[in-house]
């Protein structure tokens, strides 16, 4: 598979943006860490800030031996392992000052099982939607309670980090009901699974061991275009910018032990246009984000992970048959999270 198509993707109100990366990990022997070249300056934002790591091993400490280690990037499990995840993406819409104008909530709960190991590290996995919920809030104070769609219970696809469609997952989505609610579910799919582009991008580039402070950055992308929901023909396009990953440091979620990355993407370019009886809207925008995630140390499985920033746009909508027309919108600013409804209590784990 080409790097091309370990992506992030986007949405917005109809279809926003998706990025995604998980790690996994694995034992190793402690060694001092390498020295590492300073990261390539961003193009976007210029120079990082410094950053909370160095190229220096950590000294005698009950700590240094798991914070010195290679961790392995791969998920191990078996056949029939179920994991449930609870996942919420907020849209706010603000004027040109940055002042609310209306928000966009949709929820829903992911149902993941393994099915087999493609190949070592790499999993299939049928993944179903248990539930989906939307609302939007009209005005700057309204933040509205999401209401249960039933017709999205069900829906399901099955997921290969190596080969899934990550712009356009292949999912029934036109049984949500309306098109701007099928849209939603499939943005939020698209949240859903793409955490775990990274992973596979961030081995094939740094091998099946990381260390804390290892980075990764990309700019080659090819654009990809949105299809239509219940229908032939697409809606727009999507154009990655700047892509980068840095593996930061541990921590701990639902007690599990886990691995900390962040990542960023800047400069996606961004177009939208859709034309039906009712409703007509034609966008064009630029987007960046920046999130973190958590990964298990124990078996490398996602256990939390969130995104947030900004996509400033020129925005035109029409309704009732009228041409667009530009509206006073500055930018959408979007806000993701997903994270892993424990199961039972389990036994506290020793130390990697």
């Amino acid at each position: 598979m080409s790097r091309t198509r370990l992506h992030t993707t986007l949405g917005i109100s109809i279809a926003l943006l998706l990025l995604a990366a998980v790690l996994a990990a694995g034992a190793d022997s402690v060694a001092p860490a390498a020295p590492q070249s300073p990261p390539e300056q961003s193009k976007v934002w210029g120079a990082w800030p410094v950053l909370p790591w160095d190229d220096q091993s950590v000294g005698p400490s009950p700590f240094a031996r798991v914070l010195n280690r290679r961790l392995a990037l791969a998920r191990r499990g078996k056949p029939g392992e179920e994991r449930r995840y609870q996942i919420k993406r907020t849209n706010l819409t603000v004027d040109r000052q940055g002042a609310v104008i209306n928000r966009i909530v949709a929820e829903g709960q992911l149902h993941r099982t393994l099915l087999r190991e493609a190949e070592p590290g790499i999993w299939v996995e049928q993944c179903e939607w248990e539930r989906f919920a939307v609302a939007q809030g009209m005005t700057p104070s309204d933040y509205p309670t999401p209401q249960e769609l039933p017709g999205a219970k069900g829906i399901s696809f099955e997921f290969s980090p190596r080969t899934f469609d990550y712009v356009n997952p292949p999912a029934d989505f036109a049984r949500v009901g309306d098109e701007m609610s099928g849209y939603l579910l499939k943005v939020l799919t698209m949240d859903a699974m793409g955490w775990d582009a990274i992973l596979l991008g961030l081995r094939e580039e740094k091998g099946d061991k990381v260390r804390i402070g290892d980075s990764w950055r990309e700019t080659k992308w090819e654009p990809w275009d949105i299809t239509r929901v219940g229908a032939e023909g697409t809606v727009g396009q999507y154009q990655a910018g700047e892509l980068q990953v840095s593996v930061v440091g541990l921590t701990r979620f639902h007690r599990e032990p886990c691995l900390l990355i962040w990542f960023s993407m800047e400069g996606n370019k961004v177009s939208q246009k859709m034309e039906n009886p009712m409703f007509a809207m034609d966008m064009q925008a630029t987007e960046y984000f920046r999130g973190e995630l958590v990964v298990s140390l124990r078996d490398g499985h996602l256990v939390g992970m969130e995104l947030s920033g900004p996509l400033p746009c020129v925005l035109k909508l029409g309704f009732g048959g009228q041409p667009p027309t530009e509206q006073p919108v500055g930018a959408i600013i979007q806000q993701v999270s997903m994270w892993e409804i424990p199961a039972a209590p389990q036994k506290d784990s020793p130390a990697p």
